[in-house]
């Protein structure tokens, strides 16, 4: 009986557990198959000899029990609620110690754990979810286990959210608060311009990306994509269900009879399209000038004039990708802590051709001294055909800058016709220096290229404004002068045009002036006859006749101020 007595005092809860340990140990080397449980209250009385009486320990109240404890917790709720709450903490300890230690574990792992209206994890919720949605992850990343562990080691506090947590709740709030400050800006701007593409998922699934640009009143051009999404019929790819996709799209961001230009590529249905949307259309310049390039290069034509030198690189450089051996030898000949690897080229891209040339040309002499040290490696390339790689490559450099440029987030549409420009007269100077039967024929096709394809912007209203405007380029970004007078005219107009829409400057308000001795010259400039057509004229030639800005500037810097 003396272990189940209570000892007051510190370290009267782990006695309690010794003694429910002690007992269980009992019980286990009797076999019994009963546990006796003993009331955790016990531990604040005493019982008497005869067992019908308990005596607090606290206060020394004496208790009539045949075993209840009903009374005596009762009397510790009164009179000791102190030690009823600490009792009802630890109340689980006293049935098993495997019990308690779980408890206590449980407890201090809840204690520990953010509190659900924690700002601290609400911040990292909005930071998971930008991680999700602006990094193109995965939802399922809160499930692998390294990132589980990772975030744990970072702040154990913080419990990861459930996949579909992320996806339904964190995700769509962070686009719900996107979407409503992208509808805020394109309420506030008056013109936009879109780019859309037809694309195929791994999956062999056809979408539809639309993307919006737009200058803000500060003057900085912004981009944003609306939406990617399924054909309205995805049985059907022609111009009127694309056109009916575009059109929904752009009614749901209310911007339909804002779209002032579509740009796509050059596929029939999307120039269909945008007639059905009566929305002007503008073929991409990068796909433009890539089908010119891939036309010069014939590199699909079986009596290609270049398939010759072009399939032996391309034997050189797949001998390696086949030879780990190879590629190891290349490295060490190289003789530099960060050595390179020869590029194969893409049947469908012609830029990865150039990589592919530049590459081996910058590689050429430590390629060239493996596969002599190697008995059934392909030759290297010999000095008249390494000179022909080199000025193919040559000719291609300026195209590859060019797609480089045209590729960027912030290109506009002033750059096209300087860019075609500066093309054409690099291929007319490049000619005079080249002397292979091949690299001439790529520079002719090149040029030819240049005019079949390139030269249709210059024709088109919408680049000949933008590079009229462009203050790094003006009237001398244009290939044709009689092109650059047809531009000249176009601004006249619309600036005229603008003019007219002005509304008239109010004096009624204004507080009388005291009679000038000039009042006279007054009189007579308001009864001048004054020309909107004259003034457009004057406000153009003050800007045209100003000196250009540096090439490397923003034209957009430059009409925020002027």
């Amino acid at each position: 009986m003396d272990k189940f007595i209570t000892i007051n005092g510190k370290g009267a809860k782990e006695n309690a557990v010794e003694c429910v340990c002690s007992s269980e140990s009992e019980e286990e080397r009797g076999g019994k198959k009963a546990r006796i449980k003993i009331s955790s209250v016990w531990k604040y009385f005493n019982k008497s000899d005869d067992k019908k009486l308990a005596k607090c320990v606290k206060c020394a109240r004496e208790y009539k029990t045949s075993g209840n404890t009903t009374n005596l917790r009762d009397h510790l709720k009164r009179m000791h609620p102190n030690i009823e709450k600490d009792e009802d903490e630890f109340s689980t300890t006293s049935s098993s110690c495997r019990t308690s230690s779980r408890s206590v574990s449980s407890f201090f792992k809840r204690a520990i754990e953010y509190d659900s209206s924690s700002q601290r994890k609400a911040d990292i919720d909005v930071a998971l979810a930008s991680l999700i949605g602006e990094g193109m992850q995965p939802f399922n990343l809160v499930e692998d286990t390294s990132f589980r562990n990772f975030v744990k080691v970072l702040d154990p506090r913080y419990v990861l959210p459930s996949k579909n947590t992320l996806k339904n709740v964190f995700v769509k709030n962070m686009y719900d608060e996107k979407k409503i400050k992208l509808q805020e800006h394109l309420n506030a701007v008056e013109h936009v311009a879109i780019t859309t593409d037809l694309w195929t998922s791994a999956a062999n699934e056809a979408f539809i990306t639309l993307t919006c640009h737009f200058i803000e009143e500060s003057f900085v051009l912004k981009n944003a994509v609306l939406q990617t999404k399924k054909l309205n019929d995805v049985l059907n790819h022609n111009a009127q269900n694309i056109a009916n996709t575009v059109s929904d799209v752009l009614k749901k961001w209310n911007i339909f009879n804002k779209v002032i230009c579509i740009v796509t590529d050059n596929a029939k249905s999307m120039l269909n399209a945008c007639d059905i949307l009566k929305i002007a259309h503008l073929p991409c310049v990068a796909h433009t000038l890539n089908l010119a390039v891939h036309d010069a290069l014939m590199l699909k034509a079986e009596d290609g004039y270049l398939k010759p030198i072009i399939t032996k690189c391309k034997n050189i450089v797949h001998f390696f990708k086949c030879s780990s051996i190879a590629t190891e030898k290349l490295k060490e000949a190289q003789n530099t802590p960060t050595p390179l690897k020869l590029i194969q080229d893409m049947p469908t891209r012609w830029n990865s051709t150039y990589n592919m040339l530049e590459r081996l040309l910058t590689l050429h002499d430590a390629a060239a001294i493996v596969l002599l040290a190697i008995g059934k490696a392909p030759p290297p390339l010999s000095a008249d055909e390494k000179n022909c790689v080199r000025e193919i490559e040559n000719l291609l450099r300026p195209f590859n800058e060019a797609t480089k440029t045209c590729c960027g987030n912030n290109v506009t549409l002033s750059l096209i016709i300087p860019i075609v420009y500066g093309l054409y007269q690099r291929m007319y100077e490049i000619k005079c220096q080249i002397e292979t039967i091949e690299a001439i024929t790529l520079c002719e096709n090149l040029i030819e290229g240049l005019r079949k394809r390139m030269f249709q912007y210059e024709t088109r209203t919408a680049p000949r404004l933008g590079s009229l405007l462009d203050p790094r380029f003006k009237r001398e970004g244009f290939i044709s002068s009689s092109n650059a007078e047809q531009a000249t005219i176009r601004l006249d107009n619309e600036v005229m045009s603008l003019l007219e829409n002005e509304p008239p400057s109010s004096t009624n308000n204004a507080p009388p002036k005291s009679v000038s001795l000039f009042a006279f010259i007054e009189k007579k400039n308001a009864e001048k006859i004054k020309s909107k057509k004259a003034d457009a004229i004057i406000l153009r030639r003050q800007y045209l006749e100003r000196e250009n800005t540096a090439e490397d500037s923003n034209p957009l810097d430059f009409w925020k101020v002027n």
